[in-house]
């Protein structure tokens, strides 16, 4: 008897999670043809390297990105994001999904570019390398992906001065936002509007929830607010 209800126990969170999965997809990059990394062309550096550049972007319906950026982490890597972006316009992306509704979402991963004995790779990474959730779930879970949607945020910051933000947002396995805070900036000084509307827009966001081992997990979602 307990072995049949153990059972149907599992089953049932199998069904569950297969269901919750169905509902909630991140943006990805597996597509067919046209994935980035296969349009990524390795710089011609000789030597063994390896370098990882930090990117983001808000990948749409139509299957491209807008508001794409790398950034680099050390001296060097400009000839990597030269490569990125040549490729990045001609690349598609498979959006995430809500509801089993496509949307926008904001996508921040890692590129790692290695050269071993003239053998040269790229690897995408879908999550930002926050090292809280690295620890947690490994270096290859799939970030949490914030929905883009009214952003209300930009009616009340800055549009011309220039300003940075760095934001964090707990995320809990069903997508749902909490205790978003502000922790770091530079340039201006914001307004108490602009610093509310940025925290309102994070807590009140949908969210598809970081992946680990096939199933969702909580995590702390990092975001970058400026101009």
């Amino acid at each position: 008897m307990k072995s049949r209800t153990y059972f149907l126990f599992l089953l049932s969170s199998i069904l569950f999670f297969s269901h919750s999965m169905a509902e909630k997809l991140p943006a990805n990059f597996n597509t067919q043809d046209k994935s980035l990394d296969q349009i990524i062309k390795f710089p011609d550096i000789k030597g063994d390297i390896s370098t990882t550049i930090n990117c983001s972007g808000v990948v749409q319906k139509n299957k491209k990105i807008k508001f794409f950026s790398c950034y680099k982490n050390q001296p060097g890597d400009e000839v990597y994001i030269y490569e990125i972006y040549k490729a990045f316009k001609k690349a598609r992306f498979n959006p995430a999904l809500l509801n089993r509704k496509k949307e926008e979402a904001l996508v921040q991963f890692r590129i790692f570019f290695k050269s071993e004995d003239n053998n040269n790779s790229i690897k995408i990474i879908n999550n930002i390398g926050y090292k809280e959730n690295v620890d947690a779930y490994g270096i290859n879970h799939i970030g949490a992906q914030r929905i883009i949607g009214a952003e209300i945020w930009q009616k009340h910051c800055p549009k011309f001065n220039q300003y940075n933000l760095l934001t964090k947002t707990h995320i809990n396995s069903e997508g749902s936002a909490s205790n978003a805070s502000i922790h770091d900036y530079k340039g201006i000084k914001i307004s108490q509007s602009c610093n509310n509307s940025i925290l309102s827009t994070l807590n009140s966001s949908d969210y598809i929830p970081a992946i680990s081992g096939d199933i969702f997990v909580p995590s702390t979602h990092i975001e970058v607010f400026g101009n």
